[in-house]
């Protein structure tokens, strides 16, 4: 029987491409031994001393055994292989119920606990029928008795865990984890496009970071950069100024291995593009929602950024970042931290942590519970896993510093002298005099506009170029058009990277962390301190403008977006604590910090603090449970949790027409070729015509004319609402959109 196993694993497939079980089973041993050749030591470390040659002796037998129940005949017709017939009265049994048959081990302890994880790889769902099932097929296909009948009781495989350490007295769960986790990355990364777990760490990463700064911005590390250095073997909270090369110090901290955290796309893609500058593209991904969108199209416009062409094996280098093989990974929290929510297979995030390090820039932007999901994330990275973190910030509320008192922080790095001269205009900024100042300014001055709200920017748009429509004016929001919103990017970049060019650019929420970017004045709607600093940072951004003069202007009455955008109670907090005059660094650490003080914030939003402190106990009650959270529970969803908005792609009816010629393109070539890279590339053209819009407003602020195709993520046509490349999607009658930037 064994010598007839062995020449079936060799002969039958694994994949529908005819990849042999056997083939497939020896690539997750490779990346196996490449994993622990790169990362042992480290992960080693989360583990008990004593358990350690026994978690590499399990997780070896489970890449080995977990797919041996694709020999079955039924797999083999729905893979497609010819060559494998089977009986009409056979029924189909999924292959994670069959692998644990052949799972063999000289301990029956560990012989239990490889079976369990080979089972639980794929989702099971106990059901009597099925259970009826495989023990027909284990007798009559494989001449086998079903032994592991107690491992099928609980749909859980935790709940099953805690029965099999019961039995032996021994604890087992880190462990388990652990080896679950590993078993997941390594199966799926085998299984992919690139097919590998890990690619090589960067090992000169310092060295990488002081050529760019030598070659790019003419200097060398500054005193923060050279703390990180100093302190890379502990957790980090760095407070310091925007501008002050926060970003190259976060290289410094991953230590060629990590993940750089922030908390908008376009943001994220920006320090990838930089990440390339730094290291190359081989070494570093994107993730994020719409990551593939910017690999295909935006990039292309950054070219100058990048030291090769993306294009060839575009695909591979798309599933290497998906599969976190990469180096160095940019993305947005949503991409990992959603594992606190324990969905099914949480454990494939979780475990990397154990090595990968994490960087986590402007943590004060999250709304409370996003706040408190993020923290209790950290935590448990730290004290579950002692993993490396590494938050960076240019203000954090004081409670937030001492959940994180595990960090070790050092004195706030800050510019000595003040950058910021504000004026604080009690009008609102649609106010005519404040139109006059705008154009008069704008007139020898490069002059950013931020609103807190989209439609309160194209309203201030129109007004504008009603008054003077000779005047370079932009507007910038993310209601455009992927493929306008690209232009715009690149038209707002190289507006103010000229030194000749003058005139006003609008936009949103976008221009605090999104735009790298430095305006020689600032015209804003107030909000919130955090925010507003955010903004102040896009002028003078490196403190070597005059500031005798007011080159903020902060208009404090008739504000967009106050109640819906922004909490009421810190909007006016801030307007309160604000006054003429300049405004040094060490002023804005001390506004922030009496604003969101625990005794401020229970007198005047005591609905803050509640929201923050719900948000970890829910998850600290799922972990003590250590049950995943409910039946069917997805990534999606945690997702879904973790983001403060659900946004919706859509497409203006409008433009119906040209979108279907381009699916029915895509359609063609899928059908011809597959999912090759141009079947992607026609795709992600369609993707090029989408508009983000909040889900809420599906039916109830325009009428939805049915979905474009069968695309994923789906994208719904649209009608109530009109487009112009100028102004975006706009309706005819506004409504506040809540967070929608």
């Amino acid at each position: 029987m064994e010598e007839s196993l062995k020449e079936k694993l060799e002969k039958l497939w694994a994949k529908s491409n005819g990849t042999s079980i056997r083939k497939h089973t020896d690539r997750l041993l490779e990346n196996l031994k490449e994993l622990k050749n790169l990362y042992g030591e480290q992960i080693e470390k989360a583990i008990p001393e004593e358990e350690r040659e026994l978690f590499w002796k399990i997780l070896e037998l489970a890449c080995e055994y977990h797919d041996y129940g694709k020999i079955h005949c039924k797999f083999q017709e729905k893979v497609g292989n010819s060559n494998c017939k089977c009986s009409q009265q056979l029924q189909e049994v999924r292959h994670n119920l069959i692998s644990p048959a052949f799972v063999k081990a000289d301990d029956e302890l560990v012989e239990n606990i490889i079976a369990l994880v080979v089972l639980h790889h794929h989702r099971y769902k106990k059901d009597k029928e099925e259970i009826k099932k495989l023990e027909e097929v284990l007798k009559e296909e494989f001449g086998k008795e079903l032994c592991y009948r107690f491992l099928l009781k609980e749909d859980n495989d935790y709940a099953m865990l805690e029965k099999i350490e019961e039995c032996y007295g021994k604890d087992y769960t880190k462990l388990y984890t652990l080896m679950k986790g590993f078993l997941l990355r390594i199966d799926h990364a085998s299984s992919s496009k690139g097919g590998v777990v890990e690619k090589p760490l960067i090992t000169d990463y310092q060295k990488r970071v002081e050529d760019y700064l030598k070659t790019q911005k003419n200097s060398s590390l500054n005193c923060l950069q050279e703390w990180v250095l100093e302190n890379l073997e502990d957790n980090l909270l760095v407070i310091a100024s925007t501008g002050m090369g926060k970003t190259e110090a976060g290289f410094l901290f991953l230590k060629g291995k990590g993940f750089f955290i922030l908390p908008i796309r376009t943001s994220a893609n920006g320090i990838y593009l930089r990440a390339c500058d730094v290291f190359n593209e081989e070494d570093c991904g994107l993730l994020h929602s719409s990551s593939l969108n910017f690999l295909l199209f935006e990039k292309d416009g950054a070219k100058d950024h990048l030291n090769n062409n993306l294009d060839v094996g575009i695909l591979d280098h798309i599933a290497e970042s998906r599969n976190f093989a990469k180096p160095i990974i940019v993305c947005t929290p949503d991409q990992l931290f959603p594992f606190v929510f324990r969905f099914y297979g949480f454990e494939k995030y979780f475990s990397m942590f154990s090595y990968a390090r994490v960087v986590l820039d402007e943590i004060q932007l999250y709304e409370p519970h996003t706040l408190g999901f993020l923290v209790f994330a950290l935590k448990l990275i730290h004290e579950e896993l002692g993993g490396k973190v590494m938050v960076m910030t240019a203000t954090l509320p004081e409670f937030v510093r001492e959940d994180l008192n595990f960090l070790r922080e050092s004195d706030p790095f800050l510019f000595e002298k003040p950058r910021h001269h504000i004026k604080l205009e009690k009008r609102s900024i649609l106010d005519e005099g404040a139109l006059k100042t705008m154009i008069d300014k704008a007139r020898e001055n490069k002059v950013l506009v931020i609103c807190n709200t989209v439609e309160r920017a194209i309203e201030l748009y129109k007004k504008l170029k009603e008054k003077n429509e000779s005047l370079d004016i932009g507007l910038l929001h993310s209601r455009f058009m992927l493929k306008d919103r690209i232009e715009k990017e690149k038209e707002i970049k190289s507006f103010f990277d000229s030194e000749e060019r003058s005139g006003i650019w609008i936009t949103t929420q976008l221009a605090e962390v999104s735009l790298d970017l430095d305006a020689d004045l600032l015209f804003t709607e107030l909000s919130p301190a955090d925010s507003l600093f955010q903004r102040f940072g896009r002028v003078n951004r490196k403190g070597r403008k005059n500031t005798d003069k007011p080159n903020a202007f902060i208009f404090t009455e008739d504000c967009s977006g106050v109640g819906s955008v922004y909490r009421k109670a810190l909007f006016e907090l801030t307007k309160e604590k604000l006054k003429d005059g300049t405004l040094g660094e060490e002023d804005k650490v001390s506004i922030v910090k009496e604003i969101y003080s625990k005794d401020t914030l229970s007198k005047r939003d005591d609905k803050y603090l509640k929201e923050y402190e719900e948000a970890k106990d829910y998850l600290k009650s799922l972990w003590e449970m250590s049950v995943y959270i409910k039946e069917g529970f997805s990534k999606k969803e945690a997702q879904k949790l973790f983001r403060d908005i659900d946004n919706v792609l859509v497409i203006p009816e409008e433009f119906r027409q040209y979108v279907e010629k381009l699916l029915e393109k895509m359609e063609a070539e899928n059908k011809k070729n597959g999912e090759s890279e141009k079947y992607f590339r026609d795709r992600e053209e369609i993707y090029k015509y989408s508009i983000s819009v909040p889900k809420y407003w599906l039916n109830k602020k325009v009428k939805v004319k049915g979905a474009v195709g069968n695309l994923k993520p789906k994208i719904f046509y649209i009608e109530g609402c009109s487009y112009d490349e100028h102004l975006g999607l706009y309706c005819a009658q506004e409504e506040s959109l809540g967070e929608f930037i």
